[in-house]
């Protein structure tokens, strides 16, 4: 009988399939238009494109990926007795990496899961959470739910701490409402972590609207990919 491994998959497959699907309206628009400065700027992008999937896939890579999870947790320094929900598990790697952390606390990992999208199709399945969950053995402290992020369903103040780990850049509409939503189920007190490679500004500035303070940040190295870390309290 063969042992079971973890598998985490890629890092937003819906953000590598537009990317891929702009090369390919690139490579027609190519053939086309036979203007010399159009095809120019065409096959600059394309080169663009290419270099930007090269790092996307090095950034997904299952031991980096690990590596930045694990370097979140750490950030966020999840307590023992806490409660605590990762938004967007995806196959629950931030969620077990909580577990891990914490002999005694409860983790619960919420997505859509949808498997009529890329992400679904790639395997980012809750199966495939649950899975992960029993092979890192936290399966006791990890509990995986399908939920939209844009409305919550647990109780106002429930949550000690709330993670989202590569998420918030890659939402086009609703990210107002999961931050909202976030918010609403956090304690008073309570954390929320989450990571951003363009938006740092912009959702800090978005979260202290809705009441968020004590920001602190931590910048990741070439190494780890270009993002930071944010974490802020209720």
């Amino acid at each position: 009988m063969s042992e079971e491994h973890t598998s985490y998959g890629i890092y937003s497959p819906a953000v590598l399939g537009i990317l891929i699907f702009a090369i390919i309206v690139c490579f027609f628009l190519y053939i086309l238009l036979n203007v010399p400065i159009v095809r120019t700027i065409i096959t600059l992008m394309v080169i663009a494109l290419a270099i930007t999937i090269g790092l996307l896939f090095f950034k997904s890579s299952t031991p980096l990926r690990v590596k930045r999870s694990k370097l979140l947790v750490e950030f966020a320094e999840p307590k023992e007795n806490s409660l605590m929900l990762d938004v967007g598990t995806g196959r629950g790697l931030v969620a077990i990496s909580l577990a891990k952390a914490c002999k005694n606390c409860k983790v619960i990992g919420i997505d859509t899961w949808s498997p009529t999208t890329l992400s679904g199709v790639s395997g980012n399945t809750m199966e495939n959470a649950i899975k992960n969950a029993k092979v890192e053995k936290v399966s006791k402290r990890v509990k995986f739910q399908e939920a939209d992020a844009r409305k919550l369903p647990f109780a106002n103040n429930t949550f000690d701490l709330v993670a989202c780990h590569e998420v918030l850049d890659t939402l086009i509409v609703g990210r107002d409402e999961v931050l909202s939503e976030i918010y609403r189920v956090l304690k008073k007190g309570g954390k929320f972590v989450f990571s951003t490679a363009v938006a740092k500004y912009y959702l800090v500035w978005k979260l202290s609207k809705l009441g968020f303070k004590k920001f602190q940040f931590l910048k990741l190295g070439l190494r780890e990919g270009p993002a930071a870390f944010v974490l802020c309290r209720k």
